[in-house]
C-alpha cells in the first residue's frame, strides 16, 4: 500500500506525537505535488481545519485531491476519525476535489480507513 507508506514518510513522529492533520496534495493522475501538515489541532475542531483546508486546495492550480492523515501517538481508529472521514468524502464532494484515502498514522504504523463496501470513492464534481 504505497500511500500508507508515504504517509508513513511524511508525518514526523514530532506530528504523532503533537497531534496533527496531514494533507498530500496530489497532482491529475495521483501524484505526489506536496504535502501540508497542520501542527498541534488538539486544541482546533478537526472539521473546521479540513474545512479551512479544502476551501484553500479547491483554488490551487493543477490539484484535484489529496490525501488526509490524522496523526496522534496512539491509538486504533475511532468514531470521531470515521466521522472526519466522511466529514471529508462529503467536503470533497461540493468542492470538486477527490479525497484519495483517509489514513490515521501513530507510533505503531498507519492504518487506512475504508470506504464501506459497495461504495467506491468519490471523484468530486469536476
Amino acid at each position: 500500500m504505497l500511500a500508507a507508506d508515504v504517509v508513513d514518510l511524511v508525518v514526523s513522529d514530532a506530528d504523532r506525537r503533537a497531534g496533527a492533520l496531514g494533507f498530500l496534495l496530489l497532482r491529475p493522475g495521483g501524484a505526489l505535488a506536496q504535502p501540508v501538515v497542520v501542527g498541534e489541532v488538539q486544541q482546533e475542531d478537526p472539521v473546521g481545519v479540513v474545512a479551512r483546508m479544502i476551501a484553500v486546495i479547491a483554488d490551487l492550480p493543477d490539484t484535484p485531491g489529496f490525501v488526509l492523515a490524522i496523526a496522534r501517538p496512539r491509538g486504533g481508529v475511532t468514531d470521531i476519525d470515521r466521522a472526519l472521514h466522511q466529514y471529508a468524502l462529503d467536503a470533497c464532494d461540493a468542492a470538486g476535489l477527490r479525497l484519495w484515502g483517509t489514513y490515521l498514522a501513530t507510533h505503531a504504523g498507519v492504518t487506512h480507513l475504508p470506504v464501506a463496501a459497495g461504495l467506491v470513492p468519490r471523484t468530486g464534481a469536476a
